[in-house]
């Protein structure tokens, strides 16, 4: 039943999208109309999908008037299940990037920061391990070093480590810039103190 239930969430990306919602908001019950408009998936695919869940008793559904149908999410081990296949990939990611920030750290660094999607928990197999690193003044050889660990990790991970180096000074010139606004938005700080 686990891995039925696993392989019918997570076996298409378009369903583990759905999946990903449902469990992101735990408490909210959703018509299938609210839940194409926020994934952006057909109807036919949410509608399966929800009543695929449902049957596996993740989901429950209560009838709000003659036609229309709320589902919920319902506190379940094979819920509780599907909740930790799915954080996996971010848990793995933000490992990686740790591990990354520990190998890195020295006293010329002012900050490491995930973001994108790998801090926002959106990331897929295949998405790079966005991070921000931040030196106290440029320095060619420490950025030299930097990129050296993250292609050493990046290899031996088969993850991609995208890291983006400045220093504190370029920080201050970007800070109006979209890059850094969205940096500032969805970041989470791996190393010292924050850039902004």
């Amino acid at each position: 039943m686990r891995t039925d239930v696993l392989s019918f969430a997570l076996g298409s990306e378009k369903r583990k999208k759905i999946a990903i919602t449902l469990l992101e908001y735990p408490k909210r019950q959703w018509s299938c109309s609210a839940l194409e408009d926020m994934t952006k998936m057909p109807h036919a695919t949410v509608y399966r999908t929800l009543s695929g869940l449902k049957e596996f008793g993740i989901l429950k559904s209560a009838k709000i008037n003659k036609k229309d149908v709320v589902y919920e999410l319902v506190s379940s081990p094979l819920a509780k299940e599907l909740e930790r296949a799915v954080n996996i990939g971010k848990i793995t990611s933000k490992k990686i990037a740790k591990n990354f920030a520990n190998r890195i750290k020295s006293k010329n660094i002012h900050s490491v920061a995930l973001y994108g999607s790998a801090a926002k928990g959106t990331s897929k197999p295949e998405s790079d391990i966005d991070i921000l690193v931040v030196l106290d003044k440029k320095n060619k050889i420490l950025e030299e070093k930097i990129l050296n660990i993250a292609a050493q990790i990046s290899s031996k991970a088969n993850k991609t480590i995208s890291a983006v180096i400045m220093d504190v000074n370029q920080i201050r010139k970007e800070k109006g810039s979209t890059f850094i606004k969205s940096i500032m938005e969805n970041m989470e700080l791996l190393y010292g103190k924050s850039p902004f």
